[in-house]
């Protein structure tokens, strides 16, 4: 069984198990296939792909890329849809490419997981005393207290408790009716956290 470009839209926007699971397991076989020759580390080569794939399978829940006219279409600027001149797995690729450029020009990267480990320590401030590392932490635990009830439980459950996204499924029952919808509110929620963690520091005139 295969499924058109319009039908995995579809597919993927009523949340239809089938069609995510088959478009998955399609895009990932040739993505694997494709990088072949990019990546020397496998965990890297697959990590790029689930971020790249999230990447795109948010822009079709959130409407980014949509159908109109029986024709996949990706909203412009102005909120106007244009019609996409690729398939959806060359627009994968390139999300990915980017992703892989990201990484090669980046000098350092942001690891907002890490802060999780502090969040309850037992600190206090004193005005003028804080040192760097305490604001850092005080910091993160105001964004994380910011975050919606549904960010801060699946993050809460993913990062604090360590519990496995099949886990979280069991846990979270009808809350995410698939796995790729899990990974894929995961996926918002940490980044949506990071872009909190990144501007508020940036105001302090520290660095991550």
């Amino acid at each position: 069984m295969s499924y058109t470009d319009v039908e995995i839209v579809l597919g993927l926007q009523s949340r239809d198990r089938d069609t995510e699971e088959w478009f998955y397991g399609s895009s990932r076989q040739y993505f694997m296939n494709s990088f072949n020759k990019v990546f020397f580390d496998e965990d890297q080569k697959v990590e790029i792909f689930q971020d790249a794939f999230l990447r795109l399978w948010t822009q079709i829940e959130d409407g980014m890329i949509s159908i109109e006219d029986d024709v996949v279409c990706r909203k412009q600027k102005d909120g106007g849809y244009e019609p996409m001149t690729c398939s959806l797995k060359t627009f994968l690729f390139s999300i990915a490419r980017n992703e892989y450029r990201e990484i090669v020009r980046s000098t350092r990267e942001i690891y907002v997981d890490g802060y999780f480990d502090n969040i309850n320590d037992d600190v206090t401030y004193s005005q003028g005393e804080d040192d760097e590392a305490e604001v850092k932490v005080r910091v993160v635990d105001e964004c994380i207290q910011m975050m919606s009830p549904r960010c801060l439980e699946i993050l809460t459950l993913f990062y604090i408790e360590g519990k496995t996204l099949d886990e979280i499924m069991e846990i979270r029952k009808e809350k995410n009716t698939s796995k790729i919808g899990l990974k894929s509110a995961k996926y918002k929620c940490m980044n949506t956290l990071r872009e909190k963690i990144t501007r508020k520091l940036n105001l302090l005139n520290l660095e991550i």
